[in-house]
């Protein structure tokens, strides 16, 4: 009796507080922005964001709230990018840079997805941080877009069913799953393998019911996805570096006061070393869990790597002869990577 007493005590009292609110009570965020995203809860990508949601929101005093929408509930990553271009469904995300480059149209924006343009993690940082981050910067502010750090995905390699990869022609004997951008997809072709193109939101789906027989990721999203269920092989290819940004609807952004703006950007730079962090120090972990989810790591030799690259390397040839404005920065891009590895 004395439990439904006090029930509806609560009740009534959670009534009252609704009809009549505290005048004490926060007032009401000037800003709200909903952010989309294709990142799994419990991930460093998720968990990074929250952060970012904290950060913002106390140190605008509330008046900018952050509604955060993790796994791709707001649908794929392309059709999230062009949402937030319009500013209305969404004002912001954090999304892998071949996903900005098709839903943005910026083609530019796909260098660092080049395959085997990097060696390292060193290699990437530098360019991103030294030669990309400005002119990317411009590229999405005309396109309706606020950089707000680089992030990351990681190194993508192959996960197959069946039977692993060493060799192109492993490759060749399956359909797989291709990222809905340019460059991914013109791997595919150079590597003469059947690609089939799909938002990352079914690709799961598309294994389990033979619509593909593989796909490229990275370990934490293969993990984090569930993507490793249908397959029994993860070949390290490692033969793209993926980048992933958080970004800003410049239509939103800019109803913002300055004050505001300082604190929505925060600090790019540390912003995307914690990004970089938080995926790295989960390698080799992951890598180690493969085998506990029934998944074969199957390591290739420098000689095997080296045939994927030589296949491929055509790709950037292609890309700096067909996207305007490709060639100068990615001789730009080259030309620091050769002078970093003593060239």
């Amino acid at each position: 009796m004395r439990a439904r007493i006090l029930t509806s005590l609560a009740v009534i009292g959670a009534a009252a507080i609704a009809l009549f609110p505290s005048r004490t009570s926060q007032a009401d965020p000037q800003f709200v922005a909903n952010f989309g995203t294709a990142a799994p809860e419990g991930t460093p990508w998720a968990d990074q964001l929250q952060d970012i949601k904290k950060r913002v929101e106390s140190e605008s005093g509330g008046r900018v709230k952050i509604k955060l929408f993790l796994g791709s509930v707001m649908g794929g990553e392309v059709e999230m990018v062009r949402d937030v271009r319009r500013g209305a469904r969404l004002q912001g995300g954090g999304f892998s840079t071949a996903s900005i480059a098709e839903g943005a149209n910026i083609p530019l924006l796909q260098i660092p997805e080049l395959p085997y343009l990097f060696q390292t993690n060193e290699e990437a940082d530098y360019v991103l941080d030294n030669i990309l981050y400005q002119p990317m910067s411009q590229a999405l502010d005309a396109k309706g877009f606020v950089l707000a750090a680089w992030a990351e995905n990681g190194w993508r390699s192959f996960g197959t069913k069946d039977s692993p990869i060493h060799t192109p022609a492993d490759l060749q004997k399956f359909k797989m799953r291709c990222q809905e951008t340019d460059v991914h997809q013109k791997m595919y072709t150079a590597l003469h393998t059947q690609a089939v193109t799909l938002p990352i939101s079914e690709v799961l789906t598309a294994l389990q019911t033979g619509i593909v027989d593989g796909f490229d990721n990275t370990p934490l999203f293969t993990q984090a996805a569930g993507l490793y269920e249908p397959i029994q092989y993860y070949s390290l290819t490692r033969h793209i570096y993926q980048p992933a940004a958080v970004v800003w609807s410049k239509k939103f952004f800019d109803t913002m006061p300055p004050d505001l703006q300082t604190i929505v950007i925060g600090d790019p730079k540390a912003e995307s070393e914690r990004g970089r962090k938080g995926v790295r120090d989960l390698q080799k972990e992951l890598l180690a869990n493969f085998p506990d989810l029934g998944v074969q790591v199957v390591e290739l030799t420098d000689a095997e790597r080296q045939v994927f690259a030589d296949a491929t390397h055509v790709v950037q040839t292609q890309f700096a002869a067909e996207v305007e404005g490709a060639r100068p920065l990615l001789d730009q891009v080259n030309a620091a990577l050769k002078e970093r590895r003593g060239g």
